[in-house]
């Protein structure tokens, strides 16, 4: 599956719980981890028409270093992990590693948790 279908597909997965919604936008605006062989390997499960990602598999391999990243990204991954499936995240550190793309990512990801779908216009320039 190219990268396109896969982000559709995992659209589709998630579409109908906000925080999901948010939790797998943030991983497509972040346009890191669903690209990652490794990452999909681990925690993606490509049942079509839905791409299932599997929010404690990516916990684990992240915390035993499966998944070797820079701090930001695991700090993306981590918040998305927060907002999908309740996981606990340290804010302060988390935020302080982003770059003001990717917070403005987080921003966006939070609102969309409250139901503000459109939070993502400004960030993208168009729908998500």
């Amino acid at each position: 599956m190219n990268n396109y279908g896969l982000i559709e597909a995992a659209r589709s997965w998630a579409h109908g719980s906000y925080p999901m919604e948010a939790a797998v936008e943030l991983l497509i605006h972040h346009g890191h981890w669903l690209r990652r062989p490794d990452f999909q390997a681990l925690a993606v499960d490509l049942d079509e028409p839905f791409a299932v990602i599997d929010w404690q598999a990516a916990h684990d391999a992240l915390a035993l270093g499966h998944l070797p990243c820079s701090g930001g990204e695991a700090a993306m991954l981590r918040i998305a992990l927060s907002i999908a499936y309740a996981l606990p995240v340290e804010l302060g550190p988390a935020l302080t590693s982003l770059d003001t793309t990717n917070l403005g990512h987080v921003i966006a990801a939070i609102r969309h948790t409250n139901g503000n779908r459109a939070a993502w216009f400004p960030a993208q320039g168009g729908p998500a």
